[in-house]
């Protein structure tokens, strides 16, 4: 379900111009090697916002989560660890993909119960994961980060952001870090390759 809300994120690079005009302009991350490198390993989920209501309800009663990006058979596959708290119950979730598209900047995941397209924004901060959800026609955005305890100023950059796609902090849905559910196999990242080697173009799986 975190990465349901991840999932969100991923739209077409022309969505992102939907925005009030005194707004800088919300840039997505050209998805190469370094880059992708980049996002390996643990993040914790920290905040998002939706229009999508199914989205606004999951994230009511997502209490914390975190996920692994791990490199898959290919360049242009990551496997994705998921581990959240849903009301008082604990998820492992270790069947979902990531599959990324270097040519418009956008990654699909697809799992179990994720499924949806979303794009990384440029962050300032390099322990931020900003990502743009689009469901259907509706917009949404959530932060990651590599600690439950961000600063202040990589909240305010995403609050930043996110008031570009028209969300208040009315709208934003927050995780707890008390309410954190262990991993019950020790599945870190230490057993997986923590860097994209240069490669050819990769062919279809």
């Amino acid at each position: 379900m975190a990465l349901a809300c991840i999932a969100l994120l991923l739209g077409l690079a022309h969505l992102l111009n939907a925005k009030p005009l005194d707004c800088e302009p919300l840039v997505p991350e050209t998805l190469d090697n370094a880059t992708i490198s980049k996002a390996l390993g643990k993040w914790f989920y920290i905040v998002g916002a939706s229009q999508y209501k199914p989205h606004q309800k999951e994230m009511e009663v997502l209490k914390n989560a975190y996920y692994y990006f791990f490199l898959g058979k290919h360049n242009h596959v990551l496997q994705v660890t998921q581990v959240m708290r849903v009301n008082e119950s604990c998820i492992v979730d270790k069947d979902i993909y990531v599959t990324i598209d270097r040519s418009n900047s956008t990654i699909t995941i697809k799992g179990p119960h994720e499924n949806g397209t979303a794009q990384i924004l440029h962050s300032n901060f390099e322990d931020s994961l900003i990502m743009y959800h689009i469901q259907n026609v509706e917009k949404g955005i959530s932060l990651s980060a590599r600690s439950q305890n961000v600063s202040k100023e990589q909240m305010e950059e995403f609050k930043a952001r996110a008031a570009c796609l028209g969300f208040t902090e009315d709208d934003m849905y927050y995780t707890t870090a008390e309410a954190i559910c262990p991993l019950e196999d020790n599945d870190g990242d230490k057993k997986h390759p923590s860097k994209v080697e240069p490669t050819v173009q990769p062919t279809a799986e």
